[in-house]
């Protein structure tokens, strides 16, 4: 993870959170079908009746969820060139940006967060800035629950996020600014891919009540009620939770992950216990040591107080000659919140015994001799953290070895856990071998739709995951299995099946939808055949503007609502005019039919032009 090396541009701000999260419950979806669970004969609006129960009964927070993610208030806050942080450069103040779409690939756990997006920007056009189009989404890796006791639901927990992007696409405009200028000198090097980017989002609100604690019983009560009501009142009730956070960009190099941190990992050693002091990333760069420690030292309450463990000491550890070496230590001020906000967590120290470090295995104690955190020196992190297949014939999830914070070129033993979707049991076990070139490659069983998850652990006939998939302990990959559905596919392209197997899963799910077009309108639908086609089809998978976008319709479910939208304009026009009953639907089904026969595009009329800017456009309202 070079965000540990030099150059660093550090950002601090805040991000909001709107996802949808009825899904995350059974009851309401199958995530092994890519189904909403529709109880017969229940109508699309009893099930959003039943949602909007469960904001009372279920903690159902944000039935009326769109899944953006925003930055705001957001800025460039220091710069590190390898003398200290610095707070006057040009980009410092910067703002930054960032729109996406939140989405769970196991949607009833809280393991597979991803951020899909089309570009991040540090910066103003014209001015000091960087602009990166996407490579690949972000992924949440080392989720902390304990971080904050203090805070209500998932605001306890904080979590890391990061990707990747490739020199080819990278605007970097200096304009004066001595960090943009070490960085673009620094990506001229042979080794240099591009940048990576790396934040912590933490102390999460809901409600926008940051008195809400899961320490009070029942105090969310009063808000999830006044939520209900408005809810019951009618209109569109969106409910984003909101976050801090920290970050860091650096350069990524050859052989690094895109997706997390890949440097030396310094974990928990008690799993089965929630640490205090959570999973922290090391890099050794000749005498200097960088810690990333922004995700692991709690806050002690709403200020946002740092705990103080008092002075921390780096050790290596040489176990096979029974020796230890003390490489450095740092006092509180160098990670309490001034200085943890300052520099995003990331702590540099001289050290002494730097050639007896490369080779051993690193703890961070207390002053008084308490093991905070471990080296694991072998890790083997995934290339694809979160892969979605349909079923059919089986892919493959790969994995890279990493010795002490780097590419391990050899044949090792790997012990590979398969894990139940939840992470909570073991499934299949297998001993396996990488290849010369520390890759191991899994069959990635595709033979129905279900989501599992992989856990490799270095080393032969390694124990069983006691507690299940520990975020803070273990790397993994989880495989989403999206059901063929050919019984789907083989069906007549009546709008009834259509709407029926189709779109009523994202009309029940997804009231938000209502804002920018009627799933329950066979005129509309049509008179956007060609924009749910490209906002549908599989090479648009990563964009911000896919649909549906919790990513799960299935290849039968495309493949009939393609056949609706390649049938003749005239044709589901006429169809719609007979059917539809509402006034104003009829108005719209009429205007659609007429646009037919005058072989016109839907952007032709008005209607359909707003809806078609507001379908484009991340940032209408």
């Amino acid at each position: 993870m070079s965000i540990l090396q030099i150059p660093r541009i550090h950002f601090k701000g805040q991000i909001s959170w709107d996802p949808i999260v009825t899904n995350n419950d059974p009851v309401f979806y199958n995530e092994d079908k890519s189904q909403t669970v529709l109880t017969p004969p229940e109508t699309m609006s009893q099930f959003r009746q039943s949602a909007i129960e469960a904001v009372k009964t279920d903690g159902n927070w944000n039935p009326h969820g769109t899944h953006r993610v925003k930055f705001f208030d957001a800025f460039v806050s220091s710069v590190d060139l390898g003398h200290g942080l610095v707070t006057t450069d040009k980009l410092c103040g910067a703002p930054c940006n960032l729109n996406a779409m939140l989405i769970d690939l196991e949607p009833y756990g809280a393991c597979t967060s991803q951020l899909f997006f089309d570009a991040i920007s540090f910066g103003i056009d014209g001015g000091c800035r960087i602009a990166a189009p996407r490579n690949e989404r972000f992924t949440a890796r080392y989720i902390n629950f304990s971080r904050n006791s203090f805070g209500y639901t998932a605001g306890g927990a904080s979590v890391n996020w990061q990707t990747s992007f490739a020199t080819a696409g990278l605007k970097i405009d200096s304009h004066k600014s001595a960090a943009l200028a070490a960085l673009q000198h620094a990506l001229q090097e042979a080794d240099a891919e591009g940048i990576v980017i790396s934040f912590n989002a933490y102390h999460t609100i809901y409600f926008d009540d940051p008195t809400l604690s899961n320490a009070v019983p029942g105090s969310g009560d009063i808000q999830s009620g006044l939520l209900y009501d408005k809810l019951m009142a009618g209109g569109f009730q969106p409910n984003p939770a909101r976050s801090l956070i920290v970050g860091t960009i650096g350069v990524w190099r050859k052989g690094e992950p895109m997706h997390e941190p890949g440097d030396r990992a310094l974990l928990p050693p008690l799993p089965k216990v929630k640490p205090l002091f959570a999973a922290a990333h090391a890099r050794l760069d000749k005498n200097q040591v960088s810690l990333d420690l922004s995700n692991s030292v709690s806050e002690t309450g709403a200020d946002l107080k740092k705990l103080d463990w008092g002075t921390l000491q780096l050790f290596a550890v040489d176990r096979q000659n029974k020796k230890e070496y003390l490489l450095g230590s740092l006092n509180y001020s160098q990670y309490d919140r001034a200085a943890y906000e300052a520099g995003s967590g990331i702590v540099s120290l001289n050290i002494n015994h730097a050639s007896e470090a490369a080779q051993a295995d690193w703890e961070l104690r207390t002053s008084d001799g308490k093991v905070l955190l471990a080296e694991a020196p072998l890790r083997l992190i995934p290339r694809t953290p979160n892969l979605y297949l349909d079923q059919g014939p089986a892919s493959s999830v790969k994995f890279q070895t990493y010795k002490h914070g780097k590419p391990l070129f050899q044949v090792s033993d790997v012990t590979l856990f398969q894990m139940s979707a939840s992470g909570g049991t073991v499934t299949a076990t297998q001993n396996l071998q990488t290849d010369g070139e520390g890759r191991l490659s899994v069959g990635a069983d595709a033979s129905k739709g279900q989501v599992y998850a992989y856990i490799p652990v270095a080393g032969k006939n390694m124990p069983a995951p006691a507690a299940g998939l520990s975020t803070q302990t273990y790397t993994y990959a989880y495989v989403r299995v999206r059901a063929a559905d050919n019984d789907i596919a083989a069906l007549p392209a009546t709008w009834d099946n259509v709407y029926k197997h189709v779109l009523i899963n994202w009309n029940a799910m997804a009231p938000c939808m209502d804002n920018w077009l009627d799933l329950a309108n066979p005129a509309q639908i049509h008179s956007y055949a060609s924009i749910l086609h490209r906002l549908t089809v599989p090479a648009a998978f990563e964009s911000y503007l896919f649909m549906p976008v919790t990513r799960d319709l299935t290849a039968g479910q495309r493949s009939l609502l393609y056949k609706f939208l390649d049938r003749p304009a005239a044709e589901i026009a006429t169809e719609a005019v007979a059917s539809t009953t509402s006034t104003a639907s009829k108005q719209v089904a009429t205007a659609a039919l007429a646009a037919s026969k005058l072989e016109q595009e839907p952007e032709s009329l008005s209607y359909f032009a707003q809806l078609s800017r507001s379908l484009r456009s991340p940032d209408k309202k």
